[in-house]
This record gives structure tokens, sequence and C-alpha cells, in this order.
């Protein structure tokens, strides 16, 4: 078993995609069912989570009904208004779709760093633990803070941090990104995606060892139990191809693992986090 747990898809012509301008020519264009297909098929990929990258309801029905009719997606963690009173009757629609596993807001981007911890997305959170689904936290290491107080307020809740709460890779900068995950990681039910960090080094001068410390932070401190590989394709296309995101891990972190911990990383864990058929 082999899953991506972390991807996206678009299609230009049915919305627009407001963080994505034409100067990113090579995220610029359509990413199709069929676009991943070609992509994954040299890597043995058996199955993938598909990710919002569009704030509404309707690109998470979108992604479902393009899950539906693909063997390769097994699920879709979508966008929901978290301050909406009638959540609870709009997850209810969306969990119809057995592919329906999670939810995901573009937190990053909220000027307001304490975002996630007004009252009405915090009443969303619950909600959404309440009928059986999980949540993608997408934050930067200035919003870990708050992320910490969301975590301690949400106990029980299957949270998973993505592209591992993006360090500042580019600077070689550790704290206090590093000492503030290792609190986040002190919380059994948050898991971590090992994801999207090609984007955050040096687009054309990256190398292998940028990313050494960060990734070995995040097995010591989470385990192998709780870490998930993705692509963030088609996005890691902005500073390098596929096989360059999968070779990171294998190189950096694959010599020191057991087939166990490997095979926990690269799939088991991405089927017991998002329930995946």
């Amino acid at each position: 078993m082999k899953i991506d747990a972390h991807h996206h898809l678009w299609d230009l012509k049915k919305r627009n995609y407001v963080w994505m301008s034409s100067d990113l020519k090579p995220l610029y264009r359509n990413f199709l069912v069929e676009d991943l297909a070609k992509t994954v098929a040299p890597h043995k990929i058996t199955g993938t989570v598909v990710v919002q990258a569009h704030q509404s309801v309707e690109e998470t029905l979108w992604l479902l009904e393009l899950a539906e009719k693909s063997d390769l997606i097994l699920g879709v963690v979508g966008w929901v208004d978290l301050k909406d009173p009638q959540l609870g009757k709009t997850l209810a629609e969306l969990k119809k779709h057995k592919k329906f596993k999670g939810v995901r807001h573009i937190i990053q981007d909220e000027p307001d760093v304490n975002w996630m911890l007004q009252t009405e997305v915090m009443r969303g959170l619950r909600t959404l633990h309440e009928a059986g689904l999980t949540y993608d936290l997408l934050i930067k290491p200035h919003q870990l803070d708050a992320a910490l107080r969301l975590i301690d307020h949400l106990p029980a809740m299957p949270i998973i941090l993505d592209h591992i709460a993006k360090p500042y890779i580019k600077e070689g900068k550790h704290e206090p990104w590093a000492t503030q995950m290792r609190q986040v990681a002190k919380s059994s039910h948050v898991y971590c995606k090992i994801s999207g960090l090609i984007t955050e080094a040096d687009h054309a001068k990256w190398k292998t060892e940028d990313f050494t410390f960060y990734l070995k932070h995040v097995v010591e401190i989470f385990g192998w139990d709780r870490l998930c590989w993705g692509s963030d394709w088609p996005v890691c296309l902005l500073a390098g191809d596929y096989g360059q995101v999968l070779h990171l891990p294998e190189t950096i972190l694959k010599p020191g693992a057991t087939e166990k911990q490997w095979a926990q990383f690269m799939g088991l864990n991405a089927q017991r986090f998002y329930r995946l058929g």
C-alpha cells in the first residue's frame, strides 16, 4: 500500500482560485484525475487523498463527484463554513458521499492569528467531530501557539497538521518551530503530514540536506505511527517534480526505518486516520 495523503485537483474553467495568478506558470492550467493518474503511475501509488484548494462547498461537491468515478482517489478533504449555524445539515448532506473524510480551511492566509480560536469556529469544529470527520490544520509557524490552544480545547478530535506547519526551510530557521512542534506532538490525537516542503525551500537551489533536520525532528517527536506522506502535487511543481518530492523522505528517513515503520508512513497511517476504504 502506497498512499499519497495530500494532493489537489482544479479546473480553472469552473472557478477562480484567488491565490493562483497567471505568473505561477507551472500551476496555471487544469489538473484533473487523468493528469493525476499519469503522474503517480510510475511511482506505484495505490491510492490518494484529494484536498480542497478553493473555499467553497461547490468545489467539495465537484471533488466528491470526481472521487466517485475514480478508484485511485480514496478520500476527499473538502471545505465547509465552520461558522455556519446550519453546519450540521451541510455535513449530513456531504456524508452521503462515502469518500467524504474531512475538512480544511486555509487558516495560513487568515490575517487574525487567533482566527481558529473564535467561538463560532470552535463550535463548528466540535460539530465536525460529532459527525465523525477529521480536520486538516493548515498553518504557518507564527500560528502554532494558537494551534496549541485549539488542540487543547479539542482533546479527542482527529487533527492532522499539513506540511509540518511550513517551517522556514529557505532561511534554515529551526526555532521556535521545533520547540512548538514538540508541544503539538504531545497530543496523541494529532497526526502530521510530511508534505509541501520543497515549496518552503529555495525553489531553484534547494538540496536534500536542507530538509534533514525538519524531517528527522518530526519523526522523533511524532513517531512513525502518526506520520503520513503527501506530495502536495501539483503545487510542488513550483520547485520540483513528483519523483523529487517522494525521493526526499526515501533518502533522509527510509534508511533508519524498519519495514513496518515505512509501511505505516507510506500508507497505513493515512488509511487509519482518514478511515479509507
